[in-house]
């Protein structure tokens, strides 16, 4: 049985599950090149089809991540449904009046069935234009984050966490999942997101919101949280498990969550509040990003503690937005008979795809959890040695060659502190390079921190995390149990770094002496493993820099052409793609 998954919100992806294994996924921004592009994978299923991954007449069913279909939302469905629209900003709410001036079905939306029967013709239009007649079935969004962390676990009974901003008029659930289903066991609407909380609190400090809430994670530890603590622990309490708001004005208006439910510092959200808003008039970007990350590790870690102790069990499976935080998830690790924990590698709306899809397949199928824990995300496409020739020979101002061991020469270069671009098989589905498409350069210079972010246009309070050796974690990381090492595979928790390796690797430490690692197994990446074993030999450290392979603003590369843009605009001093060892020529 084959299942089409596809994510209609920001991450637009498209995924492919062929008898539970997941096969291919790609997000719409690697492709079109635009930054968290929103809206539906236009030219991720044209490659599927083009590239022949899969026959259109071999899909059996095509599963989307979304089940409300409400009439006040009606724009944002034409907007996502529409092709070559994002010569505006959706996020701020800047449409033209006539922009879907000509489309007669949407003009004539007046009821949410009508709204339903909009979207499942577009789509269905969609499909049939590349030659996908399957039947069409519609997930739950976050039913769709459930499924993919638990579908992925290899767990057979686990407690599902699923919280973000908002998907399908909720910002989280609880779920109990158990031979293969998925039974929802609470919920949290949309007025009461954490989610939207900490994205306030991004923009409040600057920054993109459902871009840059990293940035904050990033931002805290450079702050005191301890001068408002008081102050923000009154905003918000844990109700029978529940995240919520006190004091908080209601705000019913559908049309209002469009333009974000929460205007945190800015209106009568906050009533009731007038010391916090004082406050906040007053807070440096370093405290603010202190006090609201500190404030929810303790909230969140509430939530869990509350369904762990009520249901007994001691799996924890997380997806969502929220849950790209990995400070959260460090917390959360070490909760008190927390047995195992795992966190979709793409927790976002981008994995979506896989998790609809998944869910699909699995109440059609029989789930055997010992089959179904994913060993890798390097699920998108690869480029053959001849393709990369035959685009680096069309560039007059590079030399390249072959490299016999390209493992041993790129770690060679990174010994000598030369920044490599590194370029190899399938592109990692999710938000973080893994070893595929990453930018690699030495751990032991803590001031390479500024200079390497300066030139990707970052900012420079960014953490760069590390790639390691498997077999060597254990030396470098401060882990309290066996099984942390399964979600450090995909770089989605922290750990404190052993005193000894702080001082040895210190541009991967952060200022909080903890560190994002991504543990390198043989058998999962063996070029890559090779890399880090030959930089091991040289310089007896087992690990190196690893960030993503991209310019700020940029989406992650994805095939040799984009990789070599950051060559030639001297971001890399190498690019490695695949066997080929390239530079700019000297002039």
């Amino acid at each position: 049985m084959i299942v089409l998954g596809i994510s209609l919100t920001h991450d637009g992806t498209i995924s492919i599950v062929e008898n539970g294994i997941h096969k291919f996924s790609i997000a719409e921004e690697r492709l079109n090149r635009k930054k968290a592009y929103i809206g539906f994978p236009f030219e991720g299923l044209r490659y599927i089809i083009n590239s022949k991954i899969i026959s259109p007449n071999k899909i059996d069913v095509v599963a989307v991540s979304s089940s409300v279909f409400i009439k006040e939302w009606a724009f944002t469905f034409a907007f996502q449904l529409t092709e070559n629209k994002t010569y505006y900003d959706l996020q701020n709410d800047k449409k033209p009046k006539n922009f879907f001036i000509d489309d007669d079905d949407y003009l004539k939306i007046k009821t949410d069935e009508d709204c339903r029967l909009y979207v499942d013709k577009k789509i269905k239009k969609l499909l049939k234009a590349v030659g996908v007649h399957s039947p069409v079935e519609y997930v739950d969004h976050h039913l769709s984050h459930a499924a993919s962390s638990y579908y992925s676990s290899g767990f057979n009974r686990a407690l599902a966490i699923t919280m973000d901003g908002e998907g399908d008029l909720l910002s989280a659930t609880i779920n109990i999942c158990q031979d293969g289903k998925i039974r929802k066991i609470s919920e949290t609407d949309n007025q009461n997101s954490a989610g939207y909380l900490y994205s306030e609190v991004t923009r409040k400090c600057g920054f993109k919101i459902s871009r840059h809430e990293g940035k904050i994670t990033g931002l805290a530890a450079y702050g005191d949280y301890k001068k408002h603590e008081e102050c923000f622990d009154k905003l918000t309490k844990i109700e029978n498990g529940k995240f919520k708001y006190n004091n908080r004005v209601k705000r019913t208006s559908l049309n209002k969550l469009k333009n974000r439910i929460l205007n945190l510092f800015g209106s009568n959200f906050l009533m009731g509040h007038e010391e916090l808003i004082a406050r906040c008039g007053s807070l440096s970007k370093e405290d603010l990003a202190s006090s609201i990350q500190n404030h929810l590790e303790k909230r969140i870690v509430e939530i869990v503690e509350y369904w762990k102790n009520k249901t007994g069990i001691d799996n924890i499976i997380l997806a969502g937005g929220i849950f790209a935080n990995v400070k959260f998830n460090q917390f959360i690790s070490e909760i008190f008979d927390v047995k195992g924990i795992f966190v979709f590698p793409n927790m976002g709306d981008g994995g979506n795809a896989f998790g609809a899809a998944s869910y699909i397949y699995y109440q059609k199928n029989k789930y055997i959890a010992s089959k179904t824990r994913i060993k890798d995300v390097y699920l998108g496409p690869s480029y053959s040695n001849n393709y990369i020739e035959n685009v680096l020979k069309n560039h007059k101002t590079i030399e390249y060659h072959k490299s016999n061991n390209v493992s041993y020469d790129a770690a060679k270069l990174i010994s000598e502190g030369k920044i490599i671009g590194w370029f190899q098989g399938k592109m990692e589905y999710g938000p973080r390079a893994l070893g595929n498409r990453s930018i690699l350069a030495s751990p032991t210079d803590r001031n390479i921190n500024n200079w390497l972010n300066k030139r990707m246009r970052r900012t420079e309070f960014m953490p760069f995390a590390p790639s390691c050796i498997y077999e060597k974690a254990d030396e470098l990381f401060h882990l309290h149990s066996e099984y942390l090492k399964f979600p450090a595979e995909f770089m989605t928790i922290t750990f404190r770094m052993k005193k000894k390796w702080v001082q040895k690797a210190p541009a991967v430490a952060h200022i909080d002496k903890t560190a994002r690692p991504q543990l390198v197994r043989k058998d999962v990446n063996l070029k890559y493993y090779n890399l880090l074993n030959e930089y091991y030999k040289i310089t007896g450290l087992p690990l190196l820099i690893n960030t993503s392979f991209n310019i700020h603003e940029e989406p992650i590369v994805c095939k040799p052409e984009d990789g070599l843009q950051s060559l030639l605009k001297s971001v890399i001093d190498y690019f490695v793609c695949e066997d080929y060892i390239c530079k700019l020529k000297n002039p």
